[in-house]
């Protein structure tokens, strides 16, 4: 059976600023324990690829399966080639967080034949065992899957229990794509690896909890260093992010992967994200001990009541002394901020900015609110009317897609731009950031900063 699984085009405004796109790693996964189990399979990754609907609806025919990879704001441009390739008479089914919490319209709209949910690899497969060869399969007893029945009534049979095992997944099949279309430095090649599954935190903001199980899976120490091993030796990468919801959950994590990493020999930089309560004089000192450069850190908010709203499980007392221990140790940090959760006015987000300068910390990321289906905040949005779109294709985190009970959407825009020119102007840190980081980085944050700032000025002028 020959299936092409698909990363669809869409609006990607991170990668209009960093230059490059991210990995399809569930699509590499999925790839790998396909073909494992006796299935041929091509991905194509639209972004990275520069390829447009109609050219994968092409690809398309010469294939009995299409898998469709679909986050949220992709989720227009995964409806439109799941009909047109169903059209053809081929098996299409849709996978990833949208689908997962909106199957009866991913189903409804993309005319698919089946919504994976959750984790992928084992679901996916007994499906294509089931449809294999018959004209009408019964998937009946495929657990984690939905479908839409003669009368196009919703079925949604029984979750599938998580990997326990990790370990007896095979690693990803970095064989299929090239890896050069992915690195935003092309004299730095990169690669993403999850060591983990599962988020035991609940952020009101993240369905990653409930996409991937609350119970924390982590494949053992071993399994991840030979795939570090193969990425180093075999693909020529020179640095590793792990991209884990946190990977440094535990200082003994840190230090089992990074032991096994130096007994092998292998002295490759990397990035890790973590949380700020996590950031210990101890992590901070393993963190750096064994290559760590950055961490990527979600502040959100300079509200305690928020962060307490939000069910972050931080303090701003957490942030500070998490920022303070990472400089001690020479660690760099990215900060993460989220404008405009539904309780805010303008009052708040100027103090969450403020707060992101105060840290002073190497990089700041802000994001407007957006209300995901699968969160605690959709449920809360759509309950107090604030959602003004869904059209998916604006759910980047950069387009306002609700109001706040105080701010309208052009209001948040504003703001968001403001965000960035505090930060980066202050103490002209956008040049620092383009000294440091090499010509290519630097030239895309000085386009962002010029870009905001122009904005900016203009809607002041207005």
């Amino acid at each position: 059976m020959k299936v092409l699984l698909v990363q669809p085009p869409y609006n990607d405004d991170i990668r209009k600023v960093l230059g490059a796109t991210a990995f399809p790693v569930g699509l590499l996964y999925l790839s790998a324990y396909l073909e494992r189990e006796g299935f041929s399979v091509d991905i194509v990754d639209c972004p990275a690829e520069g390829l447009d609907v109609e050219e994968v609806v092409k690809m398309a025919s010469g294939y009995d399966a299409v898998g469709i990879t679909v986050t949220t704001p992709a989720a227009p441009y995964a409806y439109e080639i799941a009909r047109r390739v169903k059209e053809k008479g081929v098996f299409v089914f849709l996978g990833g967080p949208h689908p997962t919490f909106m199957d009866g319209e991913a189903l409804r709209e993309s005319h698919a034949d089946a919504v994976v949910r959750g984790e992928g690899e084992l679901t996916t497969a007994d499906l294509l065992d089931h449809v294999d060869g018959w004209e009408d399969p019964d998937m009946s007893d495929v657990p984690g899957i939905s479908y839409l029945d003669e009368r196009g009534k919703l079925i949604r049979n029984d979750d599938r229990r998580p990997i326990e095992d990790l370990d007896s997944l095979p690693l990803p099949a970095y064989d299929k794509i090239d890896i050069s279309l992915y690195a935003p430095d092309p004299d730095e090649p990169y690669a993403p690896v999850i060591t983990s599954r599962g988020c035991p935190f609940q952020c009101a903001f993240c369905a990653s909890s409930r996409l991937l199980g609350r119970e924390w899976r982590a494949r053992s120490a071993d399994h991840v260093v030979r795939e570090i091993e193969y990425l180093v030796e075999e693909k020529g990468v020179e640095r590793i992010e792990f991209v884990d919801d946190v990977f440094a959950i535990t200082v003994s994590r840190v230090e089992e992967i990074g032991e096994k990493l130096r007994k092998e020999g292998i002295d490759v930089p990397w990035d890790c994200g973590t949380r700020a309560n996590l950031m210990t004089p101890e992590m901070a000192k393993a963190l750096q001990e064994y290559g760590c450069r950055y961490v990527y850190v979600g502040a959100e908010s300079a509200s305690d009541e928020t962060l307490r709203k939000i069910n972050k499980q931080i303090t701003t007392g957490d942030v500070y002394a998490c920022r303070k221990v990472a400089a001690r140790y020479g660690l760099g940090v990215l900060f993460s901020f989220i404008l405009g959760f539904p309780w805010e006015d303008r009052d708040d987000i100027k103090r969450t900015i403020r707060f992101a300068i105060d840290l002073k910390p190497d990089y700041a990321q802000f994001t407007v609110c957006t209300p995901y289906p699968g969160t605690p905040l959709y449920d809360l949005a759509e309950r107090k009317g604030l959602i003004e779109t869904k059209d998916w294709s604006k759910y980047t985190t950069l387009h306002p897609v609700m109001r706040t009970l105080y701010l309208s959407r052009k209001e948040l825009k504003k703001l968001l731009r403001k965000a960035y020119v505090r930060f980066y102007l202050d103490d002209l840190r956008f040049l620092k950031i383009a000294k440091d980081s090499g010509f290519r980085i630097g030239k895309n944050v000085l386009r962002s900063t010029v870009s905001a700032l122009f904005h900016y000025v203009r809607d002041w002028l207005l």
